[in-house]
């Protein structure tokens, strides 16, 4: 399963007369699942990416929502996000971006042999424009994207905090425009990850991966690879006097746990 999710995504649609580039990033990450109630939690994720492994600015993403718990193992969500994008790397944007984007979502997850599967289906409609040279916004294009997520993981057995193990992960999400046949901000992208995660408390765990990001860019008839270290802070809390069903559905070496920049 993890050489499956692990394959290089530049097979995908691979074409001769394009550019293909390689470069180093850095990502670090903030997930936040705070429980109102048994069924409701607010969500917040928060992610400052650079260029260059750390030298230069790539993109600043913040995205708050509210997530409701169907029934152990089905959550829905929904929210809003805000992303600035800079020029990086060697085929860059012609301007820095700003998107406003609004988001909606359905997870699953399961136990299996001791594991934790959890697929993630998201759709985005995005408002996004270019920043001139006196810094002003232009108008904004409406895109819609697809982006569909499978992350499977287990304990690794090595030590635990309060109860909590060590765990190991792979991950892979695969972005899907939906119309805009322009071809403006027309990409394909997929991200492939692998890391652990440490337990520092009941409700903390920092996390450690790499992640091999794939950009179609239509535009500019390029390949991008970005391969990435990534840092990130989980928090997750449950609302006081949870059922204990709920409880155990909510720890995050539970089927609950998906966070994924």
């Amino acid at each position: 399963m993890a050489l499956l999710l692990l394959a290089p995504a530049s097979t995908l649609g691979a074409q001769a007369d394009w550019t293909s580039v390689n470069q180093a990033a850095v990502w670090v990450n903030g997930f936040v699942d705070h429980g109102l109630s048994s069924r409701t939690a607010l969500w917040f994720d928060g992610h400052w990416r650079r260029d260059g492994l750390g030298a230069r600015p790539q993109q600043l993403l913040l995205r708050p929502g509210v997530q409701v718990t169907l029934r152990p193992g089905l959550r829905v969500a929904a929210g809003y996000a805000f992303i600035a994008t800079a020029p990086y790397g060697e085929s860059p944007n012609g301007a820095p971006l700003r998107e406003h984007r609004a988001w909606q979502q359905v997870s699953v997850a399961q136990s299996v042999a001791g594991s934790t599967i959890a697929h993630r289906l998201r759709w985005e409609g995005r408002w996004t424009g270019a920043v001139d040279a006196t810094g002003e916004l232009g108008s904004r294009n409406y895109q819609t994207r697809m982006r569909y997520l499978v992350r499977g993981q287990r304990p690794l057995g090595v030590r635990a905090t309060e109860g909590r193990p060590v765990i190991g992960f792979v991950a892979n999400e695969f972005f899907l425009p939906i119309g805009h046949s322009d071809g403006a901000q027309r990409r394909l992208q997929n991200r492939a990850q692998a890391g652990v995660g440490i337990p520092v408390s009941a409700r903390q765990r920092l996390e450690f991966s790499y992640l091999h990001q794939w950009n179609r860019i239509t535009p500019r008839r390029t390949y991008e690879m970005n391969h990435t270290l990534v840092a990130s802070w989980v928090w997750t809390s449950s609302p006081p006097r949870l059922p204990a069903r709920a409880a155990a559905v909510g720890s995050r070496s539970s089927p609950r746990a998906s966070p994924t920049p």
